[in-house]
């Protein structure tokens, strides 16, 4: 029974020894559970400077953005084309294909 509990004694105080040599992830979630490493409010500035440099940035962007949705706004206010305009321009296509000529599809035809 003493070496039984002399065996069992030598586990636990090599369990305890273990346990102490925690990983890094888990000593740094322990010092953020105890709440420290966070700053201190005292040491926050009260003062932030001036931020006027991204206003002209913004509106730049804004004025680009208005100019864009206008362009997008031109091109929804053209009229669809018709089903023949749509059939001339699919037998110009054909033909241009048949042809053997290169497509260029910046230059598709108009109806």
């Amino acid at each position: 029974m003493g070496l039984t509990g002399a065996v069992l004694l030598g586990g636990c105080a090599d369990l305890m020894q273990r346990s102490t040599i925690a990983p890094d992830w888990f000593q740094a979630k322990a010092v953020e559970v105890k709440g420290e490493g966070y700053p201190k409010l005292k040491d926050v500035p009260e003062t932030r400077g001036n931020n006027t440099g991204g206003v002209t940035a913004w509106k730049s962007d804004a004025d680009s953005l208005k100019a864009q949705a206008a362009q997008l706004e031109a091109k929804a206010a053209e009229p669809n084309p018709s089903d023949d305009e749509v059939r001339a321009t699919a037998a110009q296509l054909r033909a241009q294909l048949d042809s053997g000529q290169p497509a260029d599809p910046g230059k598709a035809p108009k109806p």
